[in-house]
């Protein structure tokens, strides 16, 4: 009986494993993938209040302007990691031989952020996507009817070779057909094809050039951890609006 309790104890109290670095930039643990990055726009400028999205996470030299977070990693790096922690990809947007679209498919993903800190304490993880809001209505983006969710879409080979890397689309908002981590809805980057309406919200949104940690995991598993409220509860940010 005390072998049996000590032995329920450690289930009890175990914590898996921390992301360790598998490749350069990119730490993982089972079905868990981590990255550092900094936030890449200025959304509390008061001369450009408005900051619309193409992009949630950008490598560097590529849409650094309309992308929430930069990250100085390889695409193909990302891919690798995805895989190396369980993750299943599947393919992006795509036409099928009717001309019809094929929407972004493979293993469902949820993408975390947190403020890095020097803290001992674990960094506060809510959604990447909290920091997105409509124009018009003020409404998150999970709150669209279109919203689908994020999936490892996993880019494509081309002649050129792994074309995420040459297009630095790493977890992208709008359909490019070349990203590593896709939106399943299909909303176009050309705004002749969608109006664009998705900003950064800038109540939410760190400054420019704050550190963050992205964090992705499966979908299922950010459900259950979701049990912890205060985990996925926005803090707005201590800016002067009229700075």
């Amino acid at each position: 009986p005390v072998l049996m309790s000590v032995f329920i104890s450690l289930l009890l109290f175990f914590e898996p494993p921390l992301p360790v670095e598998l490749l350069p930039g990119v730490r993982v643990a089972d079905g868990i993938v981590e990255f550092d990055g900094e936030i890449a726009v200025d959304a509390h400028h008061p001369d450009t209040p408005d900051v619309y999205l193409e992009m949630f996470v950008t490598a560097p030299d590529s849409r650094e302007h309309e992308s929430l977070v930069v990250a100085k990693i390889k695409p193909s790096n990302l891919h690798a990691a995805l895989l190396a922690a369980g993750f299943e990809a599947g393919e992006p947007l795509t036409r099928d031989a009717a001309g019809g679209t094929v929407k972004a498919h493979g293993d469902a993903l949820i993408v975390l952020v947190a403020i890095e800190t020097a803290a001992e304490d674990e960094p506060a993880f809510i959604p990447i996507t909290d920091w997105v809001m409509n124009r018009d209505d003020e409404t998150g983006i999970v709150e669209s009817e279109r919203w689908e969710g994020f999936v490892f879409a996993g880019s494509k080979f081309t002649k050129r070779g792994y074309e995420a890397d040459g297009a630095g689309t790493l977890v992208s908002l709008t359909s490019f057909s070349n990203e590593v981590i896709a939106p399943v809805w299909t909303l176009s980057h050309l705004a002749e094809v969608d109006e664009p309406v998705w900003i950064a919200n800038r109540d939410l949104l760190p400054k420019k050039g704050e550190r963050v940690i992205v964090r992705i995991v499966a979908e299922e598993w950010a459900e259950t951890d979701a049990d912890d409220e205060s985990s996925h509860e926005p803090e707005r940010v201590d800016i002067d609006r009229d700075l």
